[in-house]
């Protein structure tokens, strides 16, 4: 028996999406669905995971990302699209919504975004050589600096750092409170984080990417920065969290991530941004891969010097 899907494939000519041997039996079913209202020509899967990303071009030749979410989603995407129109609306170099809705009988959700010409900026590092990754960290800092001049959006219900994080603080605490640590890497992290809490304190909280990683920046045919993928979840928040992304090793290009913190304070940085740093880094660390506390405690110096061996070593 002949599927409506096979006989879709039949039917259509050689240069168009169904014959993209990216896309599996879902993707074309997804992209069948939509392919009339949204005028798509050509579609290319980009990611899988808690979400379906596609590059699409529609039959006038227009570039579009489209994002495919479940059904529960819909709400938070509306708001998720006004954030991005948010950070549009400041002259941030983004990609922004164009269009959000239900499809598939209302079983899925869709949201669609301008297209921004480029690659990953994770792709585009390993083949500049050190003076030009420097050069382009020095960009990404200035841009992310801009993006922290933004307040938190009207209608968020603003409370202490200090609060607000410390309730993270002790989700990663107390599990390893009832199942002790067997890595003492780990234990002196712990302690770490829970001697020094006084660092939170009155921290400003301003508009955050909250997931500012090389994986979600363009870096732009002209070689300018642009942004994609912000992280709804924590759209606000201490500006210098969204440094936490930092090199695990010498071969992810310290010199980007110094280039970063150079544009981000047009110079050095104060001794305050490295304490909160390692801080954060020890957090990020316990919650999303204690393999690397070694690493992290050789980077600090058994976390008795704020400022990490990769930012001294290449700056002598």
């Amino acid at each position: 028996m002949v599927t409506l899907l096979e006989q879709f494939c039949k039917t259509q000519p050689q240069s168009t999406f169904i014959n993209n041997k990216n896309l599996s039996p879902e993707d074309t079913g997804i992209i069948l669905e939509l392919s009339q209202k949204l005028d798509i020509a050509v579609a290319k899967c980009l990611a899988k995971g808690h979400e379906q990303k596609f590059y699409i071009e529609t039959t006038q030749g227009e570039k579009r990302m489209l994002r495919i979410w479940d059904a529960e989603s819909r709400i938070w995407l509306e708001g998720d699209t006004r954030m991005y129109e948010y950070v549009a609306a400041a002259g941030i170099n983004i990609s922004q919504p164009v269009d959000v809705d239900a499809f598939c009988g209302g079983a899925l959700s869709y949201q669609l975004f301008t297209w921004l010409d480029g690659e990953d900026l994770i792709d585009a590092l390993p083949r500049m050589n050190p003076n030009e990754q420097f050069l382009t960290g020095i960009k990404t800092g200035q841009l992310m600096r801009k993006l922290h001049t933004l307040p938190p959006r009207q209608g968020c219900d603003i409370e202490s750092w200090e609060l607000r994080f410390g309730r993270k603080l002790q989700t990663i605490i107390e599990p390893y409170k009832e199942k002790p640590s067997k890595s003492q890497a780990v234990d002196l992290l712990l302690q770490y984080l829970q001697d020094n809490q006084e660092l939170l304190d009155n921290r400003p909280q301003t508009f955050t990417h909250g997931d500012w990683d090389t994986e979600n920046l363009i870096y732009t045919p002209d070689g300018q920065i642009g942004i994609i993928d912000l992280s709804g979840a924590n759209d606000y928040g201490d500006p210098w969290l969204d440094f936490w992304h930092t090199p695990h090793d010498l071969n992810q290009s310290p010199q980007f991530y110094i280039g970063q913190i150079k544009g981000y304070f047009e110079g050095e940085p104060p001794l305050e941004f490295f304490r909160l740093l390692s801080y954060y880094i020890a957090f990020v660390t316990l919650e999303w891969n204690p393999d690397k506390a070694k690493c992290i405690l050789d980077w600090f110096d058994g976390m008795r010097n704020p400022v990490p061996t990769w930012y001294l070593s290449y700056m002598e």
